[in-house]
């Protein structure tokens, strides 16, 4: 009891943590104003002041966040990565260089938050990837800016997603739209944080989920896009870890694992 008593504690510390980050994102926001680094009209919506706020926070939190992967099954999954890939918000690059070189013939990161894509080219040039890897400045919902880029139905070998979904616009029809993505026996590689499946730890998610997506770039917490991910299409296999067998004593816990699209 004492175990599962500090995992929860351990789990609200985290969010808190985060939140208060969040804050001095806002914090750096106004002082942008004030010295008129920043227009108002480029945060006078609130996905707009979202979005800007997680462009201050994530160079902070990224570290943090990449440290956490290594104890988990993200290493593993991004080395799985085979051929054409698409990888879903890579953000300022803490994948690249769990990629295995060998497998992969081009990764697209489709990043729409750009001001996240000089770090980005950063990493790419850093790990050697610069022949490869394409940043694409748009959204999954952008469907004519990825047709731009060659990224059409059946033309991609593994869509790679570690904790994105949570804050993509209309998840179940992006997913959908993933589906489409991939060539018949592509893959679905994912690492994604969930709905909780303990009640307390829900009540947790639903506690800081009134303040959450606004500071951290439309991130969800309560969504069930395990759920989701199966309900995409047809899979002819499908090795997800849901978060009863991850951990239900978590506030954040995850679904991750691959998902096989049927080769005909």
């Amino acid at each position: 009891m004492a175990l599962h008593l500090l995992k929860r504690l351990q789990g609200v510390a985290e969010m808190t943590l985060f939140v208060l980050v969040a804050f001095y994102g806002v914090f750096r926001i106004a002082v942008d104003i004030l010295i008129f680094r920043l227009s108002p009209s480029e945060i006078n919506t609130p996905d707009k002041f979202s979005a800007k706020v997680f462009s201050k926070v994530w160079p902070i939190v990224s570290p943090i966040t990449y440290k956490r992967e290594l104890e988990t099954d993200v290493p593993k999954l991004v080395a799985s990565a085979s051929g054409v890939v698409v990888e879903i918000g890579p953000g300022n690059g803490n994948q690249l260089g769990r990629y295995d070189k060998k497998k992969v013939t081009k990764i697209y990161g489709i990043e729409p938050t750009t001001e996240l894509h000089s770090a980005l080219s950063a990493k790419i040039r850093a790990h050697g990837f610069q022949e490869i890897y394409t940043i694409v400045p748009c959204g999954i919902e952008d469907t004519d800016t990825l047709r731009s880029f060659g990224l059409t139905k059946g033309s991609i070998d593994t869509v790679l997603s570690v904790q994105v979904l949570c804050g993509v616009p209309q998840p179940k029809e992006m997913i959908g739209r993933l589906y489409a993505l991939l060539k018949p026996g592509g893959r679905m590689v994912v690492y994604e944080h969930v709905r909780a499946v303990d009640s307390i730890s829900r009540k947790v998610q639903d506690t800081f989920q009134t303040i959450w997506p606004h500071l951290m770039g439309g991130c969800q917490l309560i969504r069930p896009t395990g759920d989701w991910l199966l309900q995409a299409g047809m899979w002819d296999t499908v090795d997800l870890k849901l978060p009863e067998q991850d951990d239900p004593w978590r506030s954040i816990p995850h679904v991750y694992g691959t998902l096989t699209k049927p080769k005909r």
